[in-house]
């Protein structure tokens, strides 16, 4: 057999069918292909609903640039620096504009489960300190690794190790592959927020829930209704309303109210753009309704929260560990 860079795979070992670790029963070429673009001079276009690529699961970095990810129910636009995890059977397309730098890796399902759930060496889909890597695994995530930050080192670092390691097919790839697919994973829960916590209050519940959150993560800055979430999901008001119910103990317009809130938060705590912008960036079209909205669930308006949690920052710097 013959891999996608012209080279033959390594002869079958002999050890193969036993326990050892570096048995690949499936070449890893075969089960991951590694995407670099890298300042196109023009748009570039993938399609992922074709039978080939069904059982496949992907991660974007984008390091500059612009990108789009068309899903089954709505649409991911993201701007450089992100991250973004494609659980099975979500992408049917994905494009990055011209200039744009980054990576698109396509896992089959079968190696992420073996390296992030379902088998005897993460049990329960548990890795590390019983990180949830499947529950992650399972969900569309669209999360921000800060520019510069250790966390996007992290992930260059891995994304370019996985590319090396699938370009050379050497004994053991699958499982160099599978360790960086745990770290990019890992870097999934810690940027996005509210995940362990979620997962940790209620599980991962049903089905139909954790398609719900799926897509509240792409749709909540556009201010849809339960009718709108239940008629994308295919499912009734009252089925929606109830597994989110069973769930979270809440019912999907509170769930809807605090993923708008938690994303209101992160940007006063971190943006500089001022309070309009930051309620037009999340949907509102009025500043003043969402100074109303956010008054009444956060008891206090958005400028008297960004003013108190900065003083609170300046107070934490203040410290002998932070000085130079």
């Amino acid at each position: 057999m013959i891999d996608r860079q012209g080279h033959p795979f390594p002869a079958a070992s002999q050890n193969e069918g036993t326990d050892s670790p570096f048995t690949d029963l499936v070449p890893v070429a075969a089960q991951a292909m590694m995407d670099r673009f890298d300042h196109p001079l023009s748009q570039q276009a993938w399609v992922m609903n074709d039978p080939a690529r069904r059982d496949r699961c992907y991660a974007v970095l984008l390091q500059s640039g612009r990108a789009e990810v068309g899903l089954r129910h709505g649409t991911i636009s993201c701007t450089a620096p992100a991250l973004v995890w494609l659980p099975l059977g979500e992408t049917q397309r994905f494009s990055v504009g011209p200039g744009s730098d980054g990576y698109l890796l396509s896992v089959a399902e079968d190696l992420v489960a073996r390296h992030c759930g379902d088998c005897s060496s993460v049990a329960g889909g548990l890795a590390g300190n019983g990180l949830p890597l499947r529950f992650a695994a399972d969900t569309v995530h669209n999360v921000t690794p800060q520019e510069g930050s250790g966390n996007l080192v992290l992930l260059e670092r891995s994304f370019e190790a996985i590319r090396s390691e699938l370009m050379g097919n050497a004994l053991g790839a699958s499982l160099v592959v599978g360790a960086h697919l745990q770290i990019i994973l890992t870097m999934v829960l810690r940027l996005a927020e509210g995940v362990m916590a979620q997962r940790n209050q209620h599980g991962p519940g049903s089905i139909t829930f954790q398609r719900f959150l799926q897509v509240l993560e792409l749709h909540f800055r556009e201010h849809w209704n339960v009718a709108d979430y239940a008629k994308a999901l295919g499912v009734s008001e009252r089925r929606l309303g109830s597994a989110v119910l069973r769930a979270t103990g809440k019912p999907p317009l509170t769930i809807i109210h605090e993923r708008v809130l938690r994303e209101a938060c992160m940007r006063l705590e971190q943006s500089p753009l001022g309070v309009a912008q930051i309620a037009y960036g999340l949907g509102f079209r009025d500043p003043a309704y969402f100074s109303r909205f956010f008054k009444r669930y956060m008891g206090e308006a958005p400028g008297a929260y960004r003013r108190l949690r900065r003083a609170h920052e300046r107070v934490r710097d203040d410290t002998f560990a932070a000085w130079p």
